[in-house]
């Protein structure tokens, strides 16, 4: 009787497609890469399912999968369920997951092997030739001296190109070549682990207590306080028992210190995985994972699908940090899928933050996560002062009071490193015509166009658009233009004119374009190369700057007074974060915030309460509303070339979901997007709401089908999100 898989191909289509197993096959598995026919194309597939059929039912249209790329499944079990959890979750199409969850070389069929290195080792003989030439003793005394194996391309470092002299002392018999596995460098020379306070050490031995099946703590640990050096010790307790461990980073920026950090204390082969990496070396290291040859994967946020078969333990770093949530496509959240990763593989996950996200805090006071809180600083350092300013006192230049000038100046004589925070980049954010009131939009987007001087152009930060900085006003022809607002860019500009002799370093998105640029960066100020930093939410993540003893903070009031929900808890955590950039070495610091609201009563709470109290406080606004974390969202989006499109769709979905008169699920909508217009596209939104997350998920699932057919679905395109992170 003929076999027939199921296949996900990789499409926006929710569905999987039937394909005929040629006999001739070697027995298929799930998780088979396979190749077949699609459409006029030959696309790469994946085996979900397998059922044998009675010959007469088979459709004559059937086709029949082309080749079995594998002699052996590339997706393990535990990974096959887990991207299956995913679609089913996120109520994306599996095809699409499969995408997102695997390296391009593994999902366009590439082969599935490692690359390796040519290496030498000395061959120990009794008695040495004394014969040997000049470059040929040098060889042997570099390997003996080592006594190892070192690759060719090391010895080259060394000695300079000598392939013809290897050659003669293989043939000699002195040295041996081997083909080796290419891997990261283990570091030979460790240090040793630091002293761990009372409170890192009852963090370490609780979690270690709690090892041998799925649970999860949450280590609530101010800035400073050491939160990754108990990452390291658990990391080395783990890795002692012969198991691997996964690491989620917020940001590409943060990974150099954070492996070097374990790299200087364990004799392991870590593995770095993230979107910066080339295809090539991004596959290696899937593979050196799936192998089990890395024993630790530190990574972004789609690392979370890297197959490890003996995972231990999961920690996932600054996990409140919203750029763990993809935007587009499959809009998975980075924490919660490692969170069905630790369940499934029934192992402990680690969660860490100076500033818990509420649904974590949430959890925690629910006592679904164990709560361990880190107070002090590890270094012993105190925390800094923290200063309300009046933004609408005296001005010193540009979006820089004078109140924070002078401070500035008494940091920078004692050689000290200053930090500015402002979250917007360019130059200003408002290009305005004094004679029409004419403004710089978009034509793309329901945004302003920003000005960047250094390049000489207004850009659109939403859709990328950009043109020339015009010098006259295209609707009256005026040359009376000018700008409102400030930022990096202007606040760079204007400390270089107050502080000449001082080195200024700007850290944002557009002077850390190029690969590897925002590494040297911080390098450079950790070396003390710049005394002014000024920067956007870079710089706020998890850098230890132990110079830095003046943080200031600009344009603080964005959030105050936002449409979105999780707007208040947002600028809390960014600005606990930024400040705690201060103070973090044997020099105390301070921390001047600048507000228009300085009288408001978030600045109040901020200023003498901690991070849990001002989270116990949301949660508390989040209850009487029934919002996120105690109850449960799913925002439907579409978009359109033209306005009405995406409205007709949504009302239709609307109608479809209302059909049965369910009452558990709150439908609000449709309604167009703050930002309705975006890329040359109308958005809208349908928000659902309830506080019984199955009955949601039972509601999406049961009209799945009858959306999908619908004809206004054609003409537009749309997403499910759940658990969005904002309701823009």
């Amino acid at each position: 009787m003929p076999f027939i898989a199921k296949i996900a191909i990789p499409c926006p289509l929710r569905q999987t497609f039937d394909y005929l197993i040629n006999p001739n096959f070697a027995k298929v598995k799930l998780g088979d890469r396979v190749k077949v026919p699609f459409g006029t194309r030959e696309v790469i597939g994946f085996i979900l399912e397998i059922t044998e059929v009675n010959e007469n039912l088979v459709n004559d249209r059937l086709k029949t999968i082309i080749d079995c790329i594998d002699p052996a499944p590339v997706i393990s079990e535990s990974l096959f369920n887990l991207i299956q959890w995913t679609s089913d979750y996120y109520h994306h199409p599996i095809g699409d997951c499969y995408q997102v969850a695997l390296p391009k070389k593994v999902r366009s069929g590439e082969p599935n092997t490692l690359k390796t290195v040519l290496s030498w080792s000395l061959i120990k003989l009794k008695i040495t030739p004394k014969s040997l030439g000049k470059k040929q003793q040098e060889i042997i005394d570099f390997l003996s001296e080592r006594d190892g194996r070192f690759s060719q391309e090391k010895i080259y470092e060394q000695l300079g190109s000598c392939r013809p002299v290897l050659l003669n002392l293989l043939n000699k018999g002195l040295i041996k070549q081997h083909q080796e596995i290419l891997k990261p460098d283990v570091e030979t020379v460790l240090l040793p682990f630091k002293m761990l306070n009372s409170e890192q050490s009852h963090t370490v031995k609780d979690i270690w207590n709690n090892n041998k099946f799925f649970n999860t703590s949450l280590i609530q640990g101010i800035t400073g306080s050491g939160k990754t050096e108990v990452y390291i010790q658990l990391t080395a307790q783990m890795l002692a028992t012969n198991r691997q461990v996964l690491i989620l980073i917020p940001e590409i920026g943060l990974t150099d210190q954070f492996v070097a950090r374990f790299k200087q204390h364990l004799a392991a082969t870590i593995v770095v995985i993230n979107s910066s990496m080339n295809e090539t070396d991004r596959h290696q290291a899937w593979l050196l994972a799936q192998l089990g040859h890395a024993d630790v994967v530190i990574g972004t946020r789609s690392t979370v699908f890297t197959p490890l078969e003996n995972l231990g333990l999961i920690i996932i770093d600054e996990e409140h940090d919203s750029s763990y949530k993809q935007q587009d496509s499959l809009r998975y959240h980075a924490r919660n899928v490692a969170l069905m990763r630790a369940k499934q593989a029934d192992i402990p996950i680690v969660l860490g933050s100076a500033t818990p996200s509420l649904e974590s805090f949430y959890h925690a006071l629910s006592k679904r996560y164990r709560l361990l809180t880190l107070t002090q600083r590890a270094t012993g350092a105190v925390l800094p002062t923290v200063t309300m300013v009046d933004s609408s006192g005296p001005q010193a230049v540009n979006g820089l009071s004078t109140v924070l000038y002078k401070a500035v100046k008494t940091e920078l004589e004692k050689d000290n490193q200053v930090l500015l925070f402002i979250n917007k980049r360019g130059y200003a954010p408002i290009l305005m015509c004094h004679d029409c009131q004419w403004q710089a939009s978009c034509p793309d987007c329901d945004a302003k166009m920003i000005i960047h001087q250094g390049r000489y152009q207004l850009r659109c930060h939403h859709c990328g658009f950009n043109q020339v900085l015009i010098k006259a006003c295209p609707e009256c022809e005026s040359t009376n233009l000018g700008h409102y607002g400030v930022g990096t860019e202007q606040i760079e500009q204007s400390l270089q004119s107050l502080f000449p002799a001082v080195p200024v370093l700007r850290i944002d998105r557009d002077s850390t374009q190029k690969v590897g640029s925002f590494a040297k960066l911080v390098s450079e100020i950790q070396q003390g190369g710049a005394k002014i930093l000024v920067g956007t939410q870079m710089l706020a993540k998890g850098h230890d700057f132990h110079d830095v003893t003046l943080v200031g903070v600009l344009d603080a009031d964005q959030g105050l007074f936002s449409a979105d929900f999780r707007a208040t808890e947002v600028l809390a955590q960014l600005i606990i974060q930024v400040t705690g950039r201060a103070g973090r070495g044997k020099k105390s610091g301070r921390v001047y915030i600048q507000s228009n609201q300085v009288e408001h009563p978030f600045w109040q709470q901020l200023l003498h309460h901690d991070y849990g109290e001002i989270a116990a406080s949301l949660l508390a606004e989040r209850k009487s509303s029934s919002m996120p974390p105690v109850g449960s969202l799913c925002i439907i989006r579409a978009r359109a070339k033209t306005q009405d499109l995406s409205m007709v769709f949504l009302s239709e979905v609307a109608a479809i979901m209302n059909k049965g008169n369910q009452q558990a699920v709150m439908i609000l909508g449709p309604v167009p997007a703050v930002m309705e217009k975006r890329a040359g596209y109308f958005r809208a939104q349908l928000l659902l709401t309830t506080q019984q997350r199955k009955v949601l998920h039972q509601l999406l699932d049961h009209h799945m089908t009858e959306i999908s057919s619908l004809k206004s679905s054609r003409k537009v395109k749309w997403s499910i999100d759940i658990d969005p992170i904002d309701l823009m």
